[in-house]
């Protein structure tokens, strides 16, 4: 959930479900050359040197300490330089507000890596249950100001997710909701090809209301226990009513054409946005932003009375986009009943 809306352990990758292991072996391929200090380290080396310096000397530092330790995430995943024309721009700019920041929540730093990890050991575990154990999909914990949980592609194919531990301590997230939603999201693109969170290019809107409404069932199921409200990181999603999804589905099924990263400017589209990004800007006046993720799991719903969750997370985009398609058609029409 690229911006979507998680804070201790270092940078490494792991195996899901599978114990964590500090400074695994397999680091080196997803950061080139020999495996980066932990996180929390670099953070405390870079912070300690760059504290009350200009922004300018504060950049050199991170640059130095944080990412060119960790070039591959930082230029595939992170700023998504190959994309992102302007990124040296949105980088200043986050970076800028972030430093800021970290004057109050430096000090967390370290404690935030050891409760990812905690939490990772325990939710992969359980995600394990109803996705197995074949594989070893790759986890990161970065620091980044311009998201909590992405996934990516390294330059070496390789699917990634990383977890941003400055921003997730910000935002106070629950870790017991977030991570599940992020190892599916992991999980789908070694096993059926969705990768960037459902970002692709040459695909339609569906796929990401697919994928998100995927992974956000995926951690209701994985995590019970929850409300609506929590699964979707946003208490106005869960309040609104069911009475709105028939005009919901008409007006997405009028854009689901439309491809989800714009060719001409090879980012994502307008209609994404106002479907899927949250800010503090109001995109449609009667539906909260990201309202595409509550569309999204109520079309999951609608779908899992007739598939089983394993064959629904099996499916390749085009069915997956398919599939989704005809979930929209029987809510726009007001037939979903109690999708509960």
């Amino acid at each position: 959930m690229s911006m979507k809306k998680v804070a201790r352990f270092p940078n490494l990758l792991i195996a899901a479900a599978m114990t964590l292991a500090i400074n695994s072996p397999v680091v080196a391929s997803a950061t080139q050359g020999d495996a980066p200090p932990p996180i929390d380290q670099s953070f405390t080396t870079f912070w300690r040197a760059a504290k009350g310096k200009p922004f300018a000397e504060q950049e050199k530092l991170w640059d130095k300490f944080i990412e060119a330790p960790r070039e591959a995430v930082y230029q595939s995943v992170v700023w998504e330089v190959r994309n992102q024309p302007d990124w040296r721009q949105q980088k200043d700019l986050a970076l800028s507000a972030r430093f800021q920041e970290y004057q109050r929540i430096g000090q967390d730093i370290p404690e935030g890596v050891h409760a990812i990890s905690d939490a990772l050991n325990v939710q992969t575990k359980q995600f394990a249950r109803y996705f197995g154990a074949s594989g070893q999909p790759k986890v990161m914990v970065v620091l980044a100001p311009n998201f909590d949980a992405k996934s990516g592609v390294l330059p070496n194919g390789e699917p990634v997710l990383a977890l941003a531990v400055d921003t997730l301590l910000l935002e106070k997230a629950s870790l017991d909701i977030v991570l599940p939603h992020e190892l599916f999201h992991l999980w789908d693109a070694e096993h059926a090809g969705i990768t960037d969170d459902g970002v692709m290019p040459g695909t339609h809107l569906t796929l990401p209301l697919f994928e998100e409404g995927l992974a956000t069932y995926v951690s209701s199921i994985v995590s019970p226990g929850h409300t609506d409200g929590e699964y979707l990181l946003q208490r106005d999603l869960g309040a609104l009513p069911d009475g709105k999804l028939p005009e919901a589905a008409k007006r997405f099924l009028q854009e689901a054409d439309e491809l989800t990263i714009d060719p001409t400017k090879h980012a994502t589209s307008k209609t994404f946005a106002r479907w899927f990004e949250g800010g503090r800007t109001q995109f449609q006046a009667d539906l909260p932003n990201r309202s595409g993720y509550w569309l999204g799991l109520h079309a999951i719903r609608l779908l899992a009375r007739q598939h089983p969750l394993a064959e629904m997370a099996s499916w390749p985009p085009a069915k997956a986009e398919q599939e989704t398609r005809a979930a929209l058609v029987v809510l726009a029409q007001g037939r979903q009943a109690s999708l509960h």
